[in-house]
């Protein structure tokens, strides 16, 4: 077996079908697709068995309800190709790529290769999301958003058995970029490739979304902690600063996202209450004032060194309003 797709899935028969067809497009028997069900509630199971039907390639597997990583885990367990490759039940594949991935597996000698992917908006527009002309490895972990999601990988299996990797199930957010970081530290061989793979759906209430804030503060030190140790271990001064650079834009995309329905007054208490986390203490401590551009994102640390949290919300909001008038 070359390919294992494994496709974890919580009530997503909205955007099943599609999803699936992706997969079924598979010209090989060398594939198989291995669907874990997270204890669904809507018509989800069904509609899996439906899709999949006289398709020997596809399995099922039904479970409570623990989460995503509990299932990718259990999908990890039930895999047997050469390499796996995660999909989320509401993103696709680009049907068209299905040789790029079978004839790079065939080929092997990689541990993992990370593909570029398409932003799929709720109004159907689409946007290339690709690694920088000579990006690295090291920087693409580091300081992109681009190696935040587990799927649209291919990753060789035995790594993540010879080393014991799993996803942590003490996460709700960040989970799938720890998992990266994990494998990355214990692999040899990485590829990044120009060739956008998956069909990922931005959903106006997605995960980041609608996980409380102190949750997501809570996970990001689980993140902060993983890229100190890759960064420990491939330390580079350009890397170093880059990767603070990116982490401070993660912490203010945060507190602006918190800030959209809040009161001044709450938002303020929970800014001061955010920057006694230790991960935030540990970004805000490595970042310099010239690290930093535009000229917002150096006004912002002003108002966090500061400690001028009731401002900082405040300009948050106008910010939030002025480009909601622009949309319009």
């Amino acid at each position: 077996m070359l390919v294992s797709v494994i496709i974890p899935v919580y009530n997503g028969e909205k955007y099943l079908r599609e999803c699936l067809d992706s997969v079924k497009a598979c010209p090989s028997a060398e594939m198989e697709c291995i669907i874990i069900d997270d204890g669904s509630t809507d018509g989800t199971n069904g509609l899996c068995r439906q899709l999949t039907a006289g398709d020997a390639r596809f399995r099922l597997i039904s479970k409570a309800n623990t989460g995503v990583s509990d299932s990718r885990n259990e999908g990890l367990a039930a895999a047997s190709g050469a390499y796996v490759l995660f999909l989320d039940a509401d993103d696709y594949l680009d049907a068209a790529c299905w040789r790029e991935i079978l004839d790079r597996a065939a080929e092997g000698g990689f541990d993992m290769i990370a593909y570029g992917y398409y932003d799929l908006f709720e109004s159907g527009v689409t946007k290339k999301e690709q690694f920088p002309t000579g990006c690295d490895i090291k920087r693409a972990l580091l300081s992109t958003t681009l190696m935040n999601a587990c799927w649209g990988k291919l990753l060789r299996r035995q790594t993540i058995i010879k080393n014991g990797l799993v996803f942590r199930k003490e996460l709700k957010t960040c989970e799938d970029t720890v998992f990266i970081l994990d494998f990355a530290r214990k692999a040899k061989d990485f590829r990044l490739s120009d060739v956008c793979l998956v069909y990922y759906r931005i959903h106006a209430g997605g995960k980041m979304k609608t996980t409380g804030l102190e949750r997501k503060v809570s996970d990001l030190s689980a993140l902060f902690d993983s890229r100190i140790d890759y960064l420990s271990e491939n330390y580079d001064e350009s890397l170093s600063v880059a990767m603070y650079r990116q982490f401070f834009s993660i912490i203010t995309d945060l507190l602006r996202g918190y800030a959209r329905s809040r009161r001044i007054r709450d938002i303020g208490s929970m800014y001061g209450c955010c920057m006694d986390d230790a991960a935030i203490k540990g970004v805000m401590s490595g970042v310099r004032i010239e690290y930093l551009s535009p000229f917002y994102k150096k006004f912002e640390y002003a108002l966090l060194q500061r400690g001028c949290y009731s401002c900082l919300g405040a300009y948050f909001k106008v910010k939030l309003r002025f480009s909601a008038e622009r949309r319009r």
